[in-house]
C-alpha cells in the first residue's frame, strides 16, 4: 500500500506504549485498525512523552516548531493526557489531605486540555485537507484512591464537551472499571496490550469521517 495518511499521536505515556512490548502499544494497534478500515497505508508519528501532564504538552504544542509542523499537517491526530494530572495531585492529597489540592488540580487540567484541542484547531484553519482529531477520555489509574474515580469522571466531562465535527472522544472509563487485573499491566498503572486493544478499538469505532 501506499502512503498516503499521517498519523500524529500526541500524549503521555499511554501514547507511548508503556505496559506493552512494542506493537500492542495504542499507537500501533490504532494505526493498523486505521489501515484495515480505510484500506489505506497510514505513517505513524510517535509523540508521546512519558510523565507529561497537560501543561507538559500544552507547552509544547505552543513552543515545538517542529511538532506544530508535524500537528499541522497530520491527517490524524490522537491525543491522551490527564493521567498524570491526577497522579500528581493524589501524591500531594497523600500528603496533605486537603481536597482542594484535587479541584485545583483539575481546573488547571481542564483549562490546558482546552487550550490544547484549541491550539491544534488553530494550527489546521488554512488546511485545506480533511483531517480528524480522537482523543481518548481516562480510565481510573488509582482505584485505590477514593476521590480518584470523580475526579476522572469530572475531567471526562470536561473532554467530551469540547467534541465537534473533526474531534471525537473514545469513552472508555467504563470498559477499564472492575476489569483493572484484565486490562492493566503489571505496574497496576499502564495498559497492557489488551487494554490498549480496547483503547485503539473504541477510537476506530467513532468511525474516520471526512478521510473515508
Amino acid at each position: 500500500m501506499k502512503i498516503v495518511l499521517t498519523y500524529a499521536a500526541l500524549g503521555d505515556s499511554i501514547t507511548v506504549g508503556t505496559g506493552a512490548c512494542p506493537g500492542g502499544g495504542l499507537v500501533p494497534q490504532y494505526r493498523s485498525m486505521t489501515e484495515k478500515r480505510l484500506g489505506q497505508c497510514v505513517y505513524s508519528i510517535n509523540l508521546g512523552i512519558s510523565g507529561a501532564t497537560t501543561g507538559d504538552l500544552l507547552r509544547v504544542v505552543h513552543g515545538s516548531p517542529e511538532i506544530r509542523h508535524i500537528l499541522a499537517r497530520a491527517d490524524i491526530i490522537t491525543i491522551t493526557a490527564g493521567g498524570n494530572d491526577l497522579i500528581r495531585a493524589a501524591q500531594r492529597y497523600a500528603m496533605q489531605t486537603n481536597p482542594e489540592v484535587l479541584q485545583q488540580a483539575l481546573v488547571q487540567c481542564r483549562e490546558n486540555y482546552g487550550k490544547i484541542v484549541d491550539s491544534i484547531r488553530k494550527l489546521k484553519a488554512n488546511r485545506s485537507r480533511p483531517y480528524i482529531i480522537r482523543a481518548v477520555d481516562l480510565y481510573n489509574p488509582l482505584p485505590q484512591v477514593p476521590a480518584a474515580a470523580g475526579w476522572v469522571q469530572r475531567l471526562g466531562q470536561h473532554i467530551e464537551s469540547l467534541e465537534c465535527a473533526n474531534f471525537q472522544v473514545a469513552r472508555i472509563y467504563s470498559l477499564f472499571a472492575g476489569r483493572e487485573k484484565e486490562l492493566l499491566s503489571s505496574d497496576k498503572i499502564h495498559p497492557n496490550a489488551a487494554g490498549y486493544r480496547v483503547m485503539a478499538q473504541q477510537m476506530s469505532q467513532l468511525g474516520y469521517r471526512p478521510l473515508g
